[in-house]
């Protein structure tokens, strides 16, 4: 069992599992590199999501658990027969309350975090086997009050996909951010594979500052019907506000999302997808506004409930 410390190596919370549910839409912030565009667009994608990770206790002493709302538009125009143009817009409020007996040292917890991320993909079609994506991204986060300047996030998404056939693609690609006093960079692998006319492995997200896409194995139980099973590593660096006892410092979440899902597909544009998971291995993790360490709690894991809706046109 870890415990609260003042000079530990950096750790955190896992809101990302929150994150990493509610994004995994069934219908794609912007298509999958290698797919076949026979229409000429714009291709329009918006989706919604609550989700509610339950109290969890902290190896220290007290408990927390997050709400979540998460809002996502993109569109997507082909601009030539090889060359798709991508935007991205996605919305994140996360509420999280503590218990009373929380002890994180000398630290405020906060209570609200809001998230905006503006991303612009683009994807080239170099011949029939190999499309390389390019991803570029812009966004802030930070707790209430934050100053909005002080809570900018930047970064960028290299690609390359291979198709061994329409239905087997293999990628490998990497993305580089800078999150609020910290450069991160990370290797990822890009998959759409059917293993049997009913069976997939595919990635349930897509790759950004909160970390790469994880895998899932999805299964097609019905004309409508779809059961998946996966996980992935996810972690959020946000801004706090002057009035923390860490005024104007930095609070990080990460950890390992496990979930299952049933999706159902009212027609071809339109899906609901419940989830149900956990948080494995989660840390809080408060910095000072320098980015240098001041405290790291681990906690329990999690349950977590979520819903999403998602439509396309």
């Amino acid at each position: 069992m870890s415990s609260l410390q003042i000079t530990s190596p950096t750790r955190i919370i896992q809101l990302g599992i929150l994150l990493l549910v509610i994004s995994t839409s069934p219908v794609r912030a912007q298509p999958t590199p290698g797919a076949e565009v026979n229409s000429p667009g714009p291709f329009w994608s918006l989706s919604g999501s609550l989700a509610e990770q339950f109290d969890s206790d902290f190896d220290t002493q007290g408990s927390y658990s997050v709400s979540s709302l998460l809002l996502r538009a993109s569109v997507a125009q082909p601009v030539s027969r090889k060359t798709i143009l991508g935007l991205s817009l996605s919305y994140d409020l996360l509420d999280y309350e503590f218990s009373d007996d929380v002890v994180l040292e000398s630290a405020s917890p906060w209570d609200r975090v809001h998230g905006l991320n503006l991303s612009l993909p683009i994807i080239r079609r170099v011949n029939e086997k190999w499309t390389m994506l390019v991803g570029p991204s812009i966004g802030s986060y930070g707790a209430s009050g934050a100053t909005f300047g002080d809570s900018v996030t930047w970064g960028v998404v290299f690609a390359a996909t291979y198709a061994f056939q329409p239905d087997r693609k293999l990628g490998f690609g990497a993305g580089v951010f800078d999150r609020i006093g910290q450069t991160r960079g990370f290797p990822f692998i890009s998959i759409d594979w059917r293993l049997t006319e009913r069976l997939r492995l595919t990635n349930p997200l897509t790759v950004g500052p909160t970390g790469p896409a994880g895998l899932e194995l999805a299964y097609e139980i019905g004309p409508k019907w779809e059961l998946g099973a996966g996980g992935a590593y996810r972690n959020i660096r946000f801004r706090l506000d002057e009035r923390d006892l860490e005024p104007n410092g930095i609070g990080e979440q990460r950890g390992i999302v496990t979930f299952a899902r049933l999706m159902h597909t009212f027609n071809p544009k339109l899906s609901l997808v419940v989830y149900t998971g956990l948080v494995l291995d989660g840390e809080l993790r408060i910095e000072d506004e320098d980015a240098q360490r001041r405290r790291t709690v681990g906690h329990g894991s999690a349950p977590l409930l979520a819903i999403s809706l998602s439509g396309r046109f």
